[in-house]
């Protein structure tokens, strides 16, 4: 038998965790962190206990309570175990998006997760820039002898150990005991994502993962859809993020609106997008390139450049972190040096005041700090993350500057409050007015209604699961067989 169990991503955007058992096979596909289950339970100051993570996830449903899957630390620690071998083959990740992968930082490091190499390069530029464990397995709750004979806490770095990751090339099929997967590329704002269809001993399941036709790999949309027409699909795991939604921009647009834009602006030209989407990246790229500016992105950014550059199969899909065209602001530091007397404090603490993986930059040809912006505003587009609006402190736009905003509108009351007080910001600076709007311009990474209905009649799979949607209507009026499950059913082929 054959059986799909829904542990997430079903009547909620994001969250997948599918569990596909197969014979003695044993996969999931995804294993990603729910917005909504999150927002329902915690907040900024209210979170899972760290010493009692398992625990607290398992109660209030957030994760499955499945023995022999979670790191051996976490449980052995709160008493679920630990000791036990583990059933489960792989995790098959689509992609690197966090309602997707978010929780693979809580399994045992030896489950094998398989991605693209592109979902590999976004969860190492996470791990290195940041506190988060995808491609390592750092120890907690362990003790050492100290000097005095006495024994004391370890502070979790002591011992790192690499997790088990498989690099899948895309439409080359692969197995995992019984199972034959399918690693289809697809159009979505991130690179590397990938749907799949798994052929098992019962029948084949596709899973469309999130997608679009209206990216710059709509072509890969178009080719997965053709092969889920060839595969007889028995089920089709069919997102619907926007189902409901009639019409959409393309990344073409955003390149076009942006350069009108800047062409138009006097002054500083600040922008704000997603930190790891390259396609809009890219997007702004070519509009600074078309409105003869420098493109000035931060390090985080300019560091997933550099992994993408040093990668064999991936160097020369993104410009590279010295591109002509690109400037690497350096930020302040913790002890905000970059402007300092280094004759007082000497470069060796100038480059203490940054993390390793940041020092590189500040000898790079292209790195510029606010003193340089402020010289020559019009000569810029300053991406401006929403974690970083303290720079505008530094470089203290000039009259005539414009803001252009390309991340998804507020879909509620907290996104809402946190969009107001980013206009704060730009209103304190006189970017903009207190009634005046900013330059809103984005493209979302899921297709509307009319590319989904697109996906379902060419699939022309036996029967229809939706995810990755609180719509499911349109589903049904799509398709003469949609079976609606919630969180935890299961389906048998």
């Amino acid at each position: 038998m054959t059986s799909i169990t829904f542990h997430g991503g079903v009547n909620d955007i994001g969250g997948n965790k599918f569990l596909v058992k197969d014979k003695d096979t044993t996969v999931f596909m995804d294993f990603g962190m729910s917005f909504s289950q999150e927002g329902e339970f915690f907040a900024q100051f209210l979170n899972a206990r760290g010493s009692n993570f398992l625990t607290d996830m398992f109660e209030l449903g957030m994760l499955p309570k499945i023995k022999g899957m979670y790191r051996r630390d976490y449980a052995k620690h709160v008493g679920f175990d630990g000791n036990e071998e583990t059933e489960i083959d792989a995790i098959l990740l689509t992609h690197a998006h966090v309602d997707h992968c978010a929780y693979i930082q809580y399994l045992r490091e030896d489950i094998p997760i398989y991605c693209s190499e592109e979902s590999k390069l976004i969860m190492q530029n996470f791990d290195e820039t940041g506190t988060d464990q995808y491609l390592t397995h750092k120890e907690k709750f362990q003790f050492y002898k100290n000097k005095t004979g006495g024994v004391s806490r370890a502070t979790g770095d002591k011992v790192a150990y690499p997790r088990n990751i498989q690099i899948f090339q895309s439409n080359k099929e692969f197995s995992i005991d019984s199972i034959r997967v399918e690693p289809l590329p697809v159009d979505h704002s991130i690179p590397g994502v990938h749907a799949f269809i798994l052929h098992t001993s019962n029948g084949s399941i596709g899973n469309t993962a999130d997608l679009r036709f209206h990216g710059r790999r709509k072509d890969d949309t178009e080719k997965f859809v053709e092969r889920c027409a060839k595969s007889d699909l028995d089920i089709l795991l069919c997102e619907g993020t926007r189902v409901n939604k009639t019409s959409s921009l393309t990344e073409y647009d955003v390149e076009t609106k942006v350069a009108d834009i800047v062409n138009n602006t006097k002054g500083l030209a600040i922008c704000g997008y997603p930190i790891r989407d390259l396609d809009r990246l890219m997007s702004f790229f070519i509009a600074a390139k078309n409105s003869n500016r420098y493109l000035v992105i931060d390090m985080k950014q300019a560091y997933l450049l550099k992994l993408f550059t040093e990668s064999e199969s991936m160097k020369g899909k993104y410009p590279s972190p010295i591109d002509k065209n690109i400037k690497i602001y350096i930020q302040r530091g913790s002890w905000g040096l970059i402007d300092k007397d280094l004759k007082k404090f000497s470069d060796k603490q100038l480059y203490a005041d940054y993390a390793m993986w940041q020092r590189p930059f500040l000898d790079y040809p292209n790195a510029i700090d606010y003193r340089d912006i402020q010289k020559k505003q019009n000569e810029y587009i300053f991406f401006c993350s929403d974690f970083r609006l303290q720079d505008l402190i530094d470089i203290k736009p000039d009259e005539g500057a414009t803001y252009i905003r390309s991340l998804t509108e507020p879909f509620d009351l907290e996104m809402e409050l946190k969009e107001e007080q980013i206009k704060n910001w730009f209103t304190h600076f006189g970017v903009i007015k207190k009634d005046q709007d900013w330059h809103q311009i984005h493209v979302s990474g899921h297709g509307d209604g009319e590319q989904i209905k697109k996906v379902i009649d060419g699939a022309n799979s036996k029967k229809l699961i939706p995810i990755h949607t609180k719509h499911d209507e349109y589903h049904k009026k799509w398709h003469s067989n949609v079976q609606s499950v919630n969180q935890h059913d299961s389906v048998d082929l």
